[in-house]
């Protein structure tokens, strides 16, 4: 099925910030679509017992549930409504936490996580060296992050792209990252 402009453009809304029950519908679908990079950003991890993890943009939160329970998990998302829906799939929990956050400054003392992740959420950093500056900050010294993207190549394929998305290589993310201080390996 061949999406109107306008369908693409309600999509990649959703994407950036999913809303109401239309966000709610698109979250179930990254749900499919994004589970093998989460999955991969995850397991790039190496997550141990005692790991304290910070997710940005967990989306609904469906992946969390096969996370190890000997670890602390936080997901922060823009969407009330992701929030909303990740507890209540969450529930229960009791190593696992839910907050509303832009990303762009996070609620969290400084080097409070040891592991962070992030995936498909690098396209709608306004202003990505501040993002990543402020993972960093979040960070503890030797902790490891985890961004999980397609790359531009692809990208600039889907249709919905062009609608609010900034590309990205390999390259591009590595100078980015560079430049908050993080070594990348």
């Amino acid at each position: 099925m061949k999406l109107t402009e306008t369908q693409l453009q309600e999509l990649a809304a959703h994407l950036r910030c999913p809303d109401g029950e239309g966000g709610l519908e698109v979250a179930l679908m990254m749900q499919a679509t994004n589970g093998n990079i989460i999955s991969k950003a995850i397991a790039a991890l190496k997550l141990l017992p005692g790991d304290n993890l910070l997710e940005i943009g967990p989306g609904n939160g469906s992946h969390v549930k096969f996370l190890p329970s000997d670890i602390c998990y936080t997901g922060a998302d823009i969407s009330a409504t992701m929030i909303t829906e990740a507890k209540r799939l969450n529930a229960g929990m009791d190593n696992i936490a839910f907050i509303l956050g832009d990303g762009k400054t996070l609620p969290f003392g400084s080097n409070t996580f040891n592991k962070v992740v992030t995936a498909n959420t690098i396209y709608f950093w306004h202003n990505p060296q501040e993002y990543i500056a402020e993972i960093a900050r979040v960070m503890q010294p030797g902790g490891i992050l985890s961004i999980g993207f397609i790359p531009k190549s692809t990208m600039q394929n889907i249709p919905f792209a062009k609608y609010g998305f900034t590309l990205y290589d390999a390259e591009t993310v590595t100078h980015l990252l560079a430049g908050a201080g993080l070594t990348v390996s």
